[in-house]
């Protein structure tokens, strides 16, 4: 007789399965889910990064206390008629002149003391003179800090003010600056001296110092 043909068996365990149909005991033998097969390992996902900020230079703004303080740039042989200008600023509440024979301790350490007190300063008054602008000395040293400090205020900044103590001829490098005489008679050096502290308060009221 002719032998009868077998129904293939239906797949139960969805289309991704395998599937063999043996003669053996008319067994059908699935073999699990073959769907990962043809599935590629999962990209890893790649860590996501911070957001990145882009931090803004921190520009330091130029501060002042109570008072405005002027340093005081001068040649030794000038050192009384500088000490009497000195008293005279102090007579104005809202000035604190640095002046090198009282604001240097017995033990600070003379030029770094200079040096720092000419960049944190409100202004340089450069007292000017014959014996000055000949004599070597550390004088122009402290022009320069001077000069140097002044570099890097903003343009029209009132910070280096020079003052001539008699008929000397002004350094090139200081004839951009308006200059006073302040010698002669007590009267023109009275108005030299107003004129001064008019352009000390226009600095003091751009530092916010109350007057």
């Amino acid at each position: 007789m002719p032998s009868k043909k077998k129904k293939p068996s239906k797949n139960t365990a969805g289309d991704n399965s395998i599937i063999i149909n043996g003669d053996m005991n008319n067994s059908t033998i699935i073999i699990g889910d073959n769907s990962s097969l043809n599935k590629s390992a999962p990209s890893q996902k790649k860590p996501e990064r911070p957001s990145e900020r882009v931090l803004q230079p921190v520009v330091p703004s130029e501060s002042a206390g109570s008072k405005l303080i002027p340093f005081l740039c001068y040649a030794k042989e000038n050192s009384t008629g500088v000490r009497e200008f000195r008293e005279r600023l102090r007579d104005e509440a809202w000035i604190d002149p640095w002046f090198d024979e009282e604001d240097i301790l017995p033990g600070q350490m003379w030029e770094g003391s200079v040096t720092d007190a000419v960049h944190n300063s409100h202004a340089v008054i450069i007292f000017l003179s014959s014996i000055a602008i000949r004599t070597e000395g550390f004088f122009h040293k402290e022009l320069k800090l001077a000069l140097d400090a002044a570099a890097e205020k903003p343009d029209g900044t009132i910070f280096v003010i020079p003052i001539r103590l008699d008929e000397c001829e002004v350094p090139e490098r200081l004839q951009p600056y308006q200059y006073v005489d302040y010698f002669g008679d007590a009267e023109h050096k009275d108005r030299v001296y107003s004129n001064l502290i008019k352009a000390l308060k226009v600095r003091a009221e751009n530092l916010g110092i109350k007057m």
